[in-house]
């Protein structure tokens, strides 16, 4: 028997009469079942694909893909170190930063901070840090719009020009809130590095303007950090000339791993090199445990859904038991027989998986327009950006995972169908007939 003639006897099959409609309805929620499963592990894939990526884009744009830190002594940026540093193969630029814990104070308001110094022309030709004060055009309104006053106000996002000129500082969007800080209002700055004065010995603390207002669009930066003068920001951390790393970025072209071999051989005994991998070991160990865990609990479902397709195809079997056995009787195989319901099994598999695709793709592409519509809808919050510091729900379709998804489905649902299509295969047409 053709596989065309197969493959029609098979749809036939798929097609109850009005006294089967029952088989109908179990095989419906099984492609019901395996196309929210698809669907579902798309979506939650690409969310936490986007969640890496955004991350991973955020953090080294804000601090570098690499970084140099002292071996334990002092780390002191001299223009020849750090020309050397620029100078490594795939190094795009070296910036030394002093960097603490501090508590700033604000009226009533007390917050902990992290205070990290940088020369005013590195802060300038930082984008995440810029783009919202002094960036183009088109710059500004992205950035602006995603750390947008809750209220809609308008806000005064200030100027870099005078920063580094006095003890000015820089502070995140989320800050301002908290902190309830506009552009020109004064900060206390209060150091655990402590200082002798005729009073006996006195935390240092400094008095600040706040000179501009930074929005990267990650919550813990906007929330947290605030950048200050290099100069000021050691003094303020009694590193006297010393930084505490170098902010290495590198090339899109070059290779992160090879430009930091390069990059431990030109540092030498100085200090040593680490990349952003290494600097969040932690948070990046959880994210990938997390999404393997998600993604077996999801499996589970597609899992459970493909095996539907078993007790669909076994009621089927038992109730076209005679045209099996006519089947037989005209000269079909056993293994014609097998493929005929091994396509049935593959054809409810084959749909609810394009399906799946179909609406996790196109779930994925609109998520944060659909989160959006839901929160304004239902008056819920779906996505904390204080929880997973992103301003937005970020989603990015890997293809390839898709196609692995989609296969893992049509598997399933084959395996599904074994045993249903051997047990159709081994009926005797004899005892099938005489049933009937």
């Amino acid at each position: 028997m053709s596989f065309a003639a197969e493959r029609l006897i098979a749809f036939r099959f798929l097609r109850a009469r009005r006294e089967e409609g029952f088989i109908s309805v179990i095989a419906g929620f099984s492609l019901i079942g395996i196309t929210l499963g698809v669907g579902t592990l798309i979506v939650v894939m690409s969310v936490m694909n986007g969640f890496r990526v955004e991350m991973l884009a955020q953090m080294s744009s804000i601090s570098g893909q690499l970084g140099v830190q002292s071996n334990g002594g002092a780390l002191e940026p001299t223009p020849d170190f750090l020309k050397r540093l620029a100078a490594v193969p795939g190094v795009q630029s070296a910036t030394p930063t002093a960097e603490g814990q501090l508590m700033a104070v604000a009226g009533d308001h007390v917050r902990g901070i992290v205070l990290r110094g940088m020369r005013p022309d590195d802060i300038r030709n930082r984008p995440p840090l810029a783009s919202a004060i002094e960036g183009s055009p088109e710059d500004r309104e992205r950035y602006r719009t995603l750390c947008k006053a809750d209220d809609d106000k308008p806000i005064d996002w200030g100027t870099l020009k005078g920063f580094g000129d006095d003890f000015t500082v820089v502070i995140g969007r989320r800050l301002a809130d908290l902190m309830n800080l506009k552009v020109g209002d004064r900060l206390q700055l209060v150091s655990p590095v402590s200082v002798a004065t005729p009073l006996g010995v006195m935390p240092r603390s400094a008095a600040v303007k706040v000179a501009a207002i930074f929005c990267t669009g990650m919550y813990d930066y906007d929330s947290n950090f605030v950048y200050a003068p290099l100069q000021d920001a050691q003094h303020m951390l009694n590193l006297g000339p010393n930084v505490t790393g170098i902010e290495v970025f590198v090339s899109d072209k070059a290779s992160t791993a090879e430009t930091r071999r390069l990059l431990m051989q030109a540092v030498g005994t100085q200090g040593w090199v680490f990349d952003w991998f290494q600097a969040n070991a932690g948070f990046f160990s959880a994210v990938v445990a997390q999404t393997n865990m998600i993604f077996l609990v999801l499996t589970m479902i597609v899992l459970v859904a493909a095996f539907n397709i078993v007790s669909s195809l076994v009621m089927l079997v038992r109730t076209k038991t005679a045209d099996i056995a006519i089947l037989r009787t005209m000269g079909a195989s056993r293994a014609t027989v097998m493929r005929i319901f091994l396509l049935d099994g593959l054809s409810i598999g084959g749909a609810g998986t394009i399906l799946g695709v179909v609406l996790g793709l196109a779930f994925a592409r609109n998520i944060e327009a659909i989160r959006q519509w839901l929160q304004r809808t239902f008056d819920i919050v779906l996505f904390d950006q204080t929880l997973y510091l992103l301003a937005e729900l970020p989603s990015r379709i890997e293809w390839s995972e898709v196609a692995g998804i989609a296969i893992m489905a049509l598997v399933f649902a084959l395996l599904a169908s074994i045993y249903p299509a051997a047990r159709a295969a081994r009926l005797d047409p004899v005892e099938g007939l005489r049933r009937e």
